[in-house]
């Protein structure tokens, strides 16, 4: 393999379920900058809840990219430039909301730094016994996670606005999330798909979470857009990933590489397979087929 830009998914790909990267993968990625492959991280999440982890990888140093927002947005992190490619306007807003009415759903609508979450009052007691079985604390909000009912947002979220009708949101967003139980959400993704599936992009990320972006948007659309601006090849990039918000980068590149613990419909297309994310998957690849051969 002759690579010049590795691109990766955070949640269930890079990050172990702790949300860290170890110590061997932050090794191996560090390493392969060094080598002038340039390192690009493509998340469902704004770049604000990227930077850190950026940091640690040191992609200031070494030219790095974020792909946010499953492609809406890219970050140039040398030069902490967040360029918006396209967000979701009110009436479209509107639409989606709408077409939800009749599912038990929590309905997220999300910017960089705010979350207008929607929780209907069945889903809410559920959480709330949620939190007792979990010992999550009273202070943690009640918005979910890619794969949590309760997971603390503010560690990326400054502003979590809890509504009761689409109506209070008064601006354009970056992505709309949608989530249950993983089993009461493969009739909604249907539906999703079947209803509005010709204007916006439905994705899940993980059996209980569901991502909406306009249609032109995906992580493959932004490959392609940094693959061109750099001069790199489609066969010179490796991508990394778990759910269906990254299918589009599957079908973008040559070197696919799935996670063991991705959903299959993920690894049924990829073109190998490595270790899931608390094995250091990304290392072990990376240092076999790629460091080994620069």
């Amino acid at each position: 393999m002759n690579i010049k830009m590795i691109v990766s998914d955070m949640d269930g790909t890079m990050l172990n379920t702790d949300q860290e990267i170890t110590s061997l993968t932050l090794s191996s990625l560090i390493q392969a900058q060094k080598q002038g492959i340039m390192l690009v991280l493509a998340s469902g999440r704004s770049y604000r809840t990227l930077i850190d982890y950026g940091k640690k990888l040191e992609m200031d140093k070494y030219n790095g990219y974020f792909i946010g927002v499953n492609g809406a947005a890219l970050y140039d992190v040398s030069k902490g430039i967040n360029t918006i490619v396209q967000q979701l306007q009110l009436d479209e807003i509107k639409e989606v909301y709408e077409m939800l009415d009749d599912y038990e759903v929590e309905i997220m609508a999300v910017l960089d730094d705010t979350i207008y979450d929607y929780i209907p009052d069945s889903l809410l007691q559920i959480k709330k016994q949620y939190r007792i079985d979990n010992n999550i604390a009273d202070d943690v909000p009640m918005t979910a996670g890619t794969f949590k009912m309760i997971v603390d947002q503010r560690r990326g979220y400054d502003h979590i606005n809890y509504i009761n009708s689409y109506s209070e949101i008064n601006c354009v967003v970056n992505k709309i999330c949608i989530t249950n139980a993983a089993e009461k959400l493969i009739d909604v993704y249907d539906h999703c798909v079947k209803t509005l599936g010709h204007k916006y992009n439905f994705a899940r990320t993980s059996p209980m979470w569901i991502e909406c972006t306009p249609k032109c948007i995906s992580k493959g659309n932004a490959i392609k857009k940094l693959a061109i601006e750099n001069n790199i090849a489609l066969d010179e990039i490796v991508v990394f990933g778990d759910g269906e918000n990254d299918l589009s980068m599957f079908e973008a590149v040559k070197y696919s590489v799935a996670m063991k613990n991705g959903m299959d419909s993920v690894k049924n297309i990829a073109y190998t397979i490595t270790d899931d994310n608390n094995n250091d998957g990304i290392a072990k690849f990376i240092d076999e087929n790629i460091l080994k051969n620069n």
